[in-house]
């Protein structure tokens, strides 16, 4: 089978993961006509590596970014990097994505089997499980995100592919046609639900067609605060600010009132109880400081704030 696709990848100061990441790209069975690496100002030697690296394959095209623009900033660089070539789909993943060897030979031979889609997405599994995080259905009122159930993926349904609503960008395949017609990532969003408000706009064309036999594998063990009693860190920041944005763009009167309801009982009010009764012995001032912080940017739609907030 042939296959015209390229493949964009995000990374940030995580290289052996990387040349992990760029030998399975390399050595998918449906090779790909482009790969384009974002490199979001690492400082570990990425920019080396991937300039010598680029001289070993002609396909390879690197984009070494001056700052960090965060995972949202570096997919809006690469869509439109990919759009700039003449591949007919792209295919997004961030550095911790390690592709089986036949995932777009999967993927494309779904998008011959089911023209009517236009987005694709596979199988994302973490430590020998499947990680439902990333393929979900929107649920009204509120834009609430319901994960696809693991029964989606194996037992009487294993093999069926089975439509979701949001995909995040770990295995995202998007036509390039409808690229144009749904535009670029949010920059300004910088992490976290990025690819969330992305999926929205795709979905006005087109839901995700999700594929289980496409599998990958994301490295990336989720990590605790590094603060030995706060249950949030920075990027709870983004995650609070942008779910907010993303439901006040793409919902109506009831759904931001039902998601404002949802998000005081379960981040406002929970803060404020758990620091008015020193739970774990900690005053949850921390939390309680970064929630104000994302609340008033949302409010404001100031979204200026890159990198690690200080709080």
């Amino acid at each position: 089978m042939t296959a015209d696709y390229a493949v964009v990848v995000v990374t940030y100061n995580r290289l052996e993961l990387l040349k992990e990441c760029l030998k399975q790209v390399e050595n998918q069975t449906v090779p790909a006509q482009k790969i384009i690496v974002v490199d979001n100002a690492s400082t570990d030697g990425t920019a080396e590596y991937l300039r010598e690296y680029k001289g070993k394959d002609r396909r390879y095209r690197i984009i070494t970014c001056v700052e960090n623009l965060g995972g949202a900033g570096g997919f809006e660089k690469g869509i439109q990097a990919s759009t700039e070539e003449t591949a007919d789909c792209v295919l997004l993943i961030d550095d911790d994505a390690i592709l089986d060897m036949n995932y777009m030979e999967k993927i494309m031979e779904a998008k011959q089997r089911y023209p009517d889609y236009q987005a694709f997405a596979g199988t994302v599994m973490s430590e020998g499980r499947i990680d439902t995080f990333h393929r979900r259905n929107i649920a009204r009122p509120g834009l609430r995100l319901i994960n696809c159930p693991e029964e989606s993926y194996i037992g009487k349904n294993a093999g069926q592919p089975f439509a979701c609503d949001i995909a995040s960008f770990c295995g995202m395949v998007v036509d390039r046609e409808l690229v144009v017609k749904a535009g670029l990532p949010c920059s300004e969003y910088f992490i976290w639900f990025d690819d969330t408000e992305y999926s929205m706009r795709i979905n006005r064309y087109t839901r995700f067609l999700v594929i289980p036999d496409a599998r990958l594998d994301h490295r990336t063990a989720a990590e605790g605060p590094k603060h030995p009693h706060r249950r949030y860190d920075w990027k709870e920041y983004y995650g609070i600010r942008n779910r907010i944005l993303c439901v006040k763009k793409h919902g109506n009167v009831i759904d931001r009132a039902v998601n404002g309801a949802d998000m005081f009982c379960h981040i406002v009010f929970r803060n404020w109880l758990f620091g008015v009764i020193n739970m774990d012995d900690y005053d949850w001032a921390y939390e309680n400081r970064l929630v104000r912080e994302a609340y008033r940017d949302a409010k404001t739609s100031d979204t200026d704030r890159k990198g690690i907030p200080e709080f």
